[in-house]
């Protein structure tokens, strides 16, 4: 494909594709976010409350007692307007910069084609640059949306809290920074997508540029050689950058749900002062300064395997969701390009 979208086509075809893979796993989502915080020290403070089990133990009970809307549809609004705005930004960021360090490497290296590819590094810091520039804009609906889907960790309430109620909440008790809760993880985190699009540029690259290898060797125009993956090729190669990039970040993917949540205190009122400071100890467990408290406290307690509680869900949800945009987003964007013509 010779015409290519603007930064901002591609940023609007990127963000159309992220809400609709979203959209189609997101009780997945409410799934990995209750499991996340799922602990030793949690469990003990809520006793009225019994852990998840695995992730259908999960999807069966949030169904059964919240709803399937209020239960595994909490915070969808909040989660697609973040999804998104960062889809979104992210997009515009990484398709503006890598573009223009492409004209870059033109410039540079005019006379080796070899060259013309930005290498696997570059297309990383492209990425972690475009989403660490998301993340900052978007934080605050993360920790929004994260409360939303954690809601009845709190002890029961008449209703289910709403968007402007959590937002009055946490300016109240924690003031505007509250709503950047968890944003130095995330920063972390941009390594995440950063590893998962620049894998996939550079697998894609590999891949167009052997179609077009193969096709001169059979005396077929370049110009005739698709410049898309095929939909299995997307999702296969999505899925799988995903999975790697999910993997290797995800002490700090559970690290930032835990601090953008909002621990619940004990119910239960004892008049032994001993059982008293073994509540409070509890509840200071899962009260968390940073990401570095999150993951110090968590290893003193449960160890490595603390550190990947939820990490099935995790990757069921961000693998389906990765290769469901990847596959689509060259339709999104060849349907764009129909429509500017």
């Amino acid at each position: 494909m010779s015409k290519k979208l603007t930064p901002f086509g591609e940023a609007s075809t990127g963000a159309v594709a992220a809400v609709f893979a979203n959209l189609l796993v997101f009780p997945l989502d409410v799934v990995a976010s209750r499991l996340q915080i799922q602990s030793k020290a949690l469990a003990s403070v809520q006793a009225h409350s019994k852990p998840y089990s695995s992730q259908l133990d999960a999807l069966v009970r949030i169904t059964r007692e919240e709803g399937l809307l209020q239960g595994l549809y909490a915070g969808l609004v909040p989660s697609l307007s973040q999804t998104a705005a960062s889809a979104f930004l992210y997009f515009y960021f990484h398709s503006f910069v890598r573009g223009v360090y492409l004209k870059l490497l033109k410039r540079i290296y005019l006379d080796q084609p070899r060259m013309l590819l930005p290498s696997t590094s570059a297309e990383l810091a492209l990425g972690a640059v475009a989403g660490a520039l998301s993340r900052a804009i978007t934080n605050p609906i993360s920790v929004v949306t994260t409360r939303l889907q954690t809601s009845n960790t709190t002890p029961s309430t008449t209703s289910k809290p709403t968007s402007t109620s959590i937002i009055n909440e946490i300016l109240q008790t924690d003031g505007i920074a509250g709503l950047w809760r968890g944003f130095p993880a995330s920063l972390v985190l941009t390594v995440n997508p950063a590893l998962t699009y620049g894998l996939f540029e550079r697998v894609k690259s590999l891949v167009v540029a052997r179609r077009m290898k193969r096709a001169v060797g059979k005396g077929v125009d370049v110009k005739s050689v698709s410049g898309m993956l095929s939909s299995g090729d997307a999702f296969l190669v999505g899925a799988l950058t995903k999975a790697l990039a999910t993997v290797v970040t995800y002490p700090y993917i559970m690290a930032k749900v835990r601090m953008q949540w909002r621990p619940p205190a004990s119910s239960d009122e004892s008049k032994d002062p001993l059982e008293e400071g073994n509540k409070k100890g509890l509840e200071d467990a899962i009260r968390y300064k940073s990401a570095t408290d999150v993951l110090s406290k968590v290893w003193q307690t449960e160890g490595l395997f603390g550190w990947y509680v939820g990490l099935n869900a995790q990757l069921l949800k961000a693998v389906l969701c990765q290769g469901i945009l990847f596959m689509t987003k060259d339709y999104f964007t060849a349907i764009a390009l129909l429509l500017l013509k």
